[in-house]
């Protein structure tokens, strides 16, 4: 039998550095100003940067000093 808070344990992450939290808050911050037309920036670029901020923190969260 599998112990669950083994198996919890060997997941957990890391938090991103500040620098990567920022530029990926910045990313989101572009993506929701779009979306709602305050800047008018390309689609792909609105709908891009959104997927690139989230990537990065997914990414971050796992690899350490990211």
């Amino acid at each position: 039998m599998i112990n669950k808070e083994h198996t919890m344990r060997s997941f957990s992450g890391k938090a991103p550095t500040f620098v990567v939290w920022v530029i990926s808050l910045i990313l989101f911050v572009v993506a929701l100003l779009a979306h709602f037309g305050v800047v008018r920036v390309g689609a792909p670029i609105a709908t891009w940067s959104w997927i690139v901020g989230f990537g990065l923190l997914l990414v971050a969260c796992r690899v350490r000093g990211l």
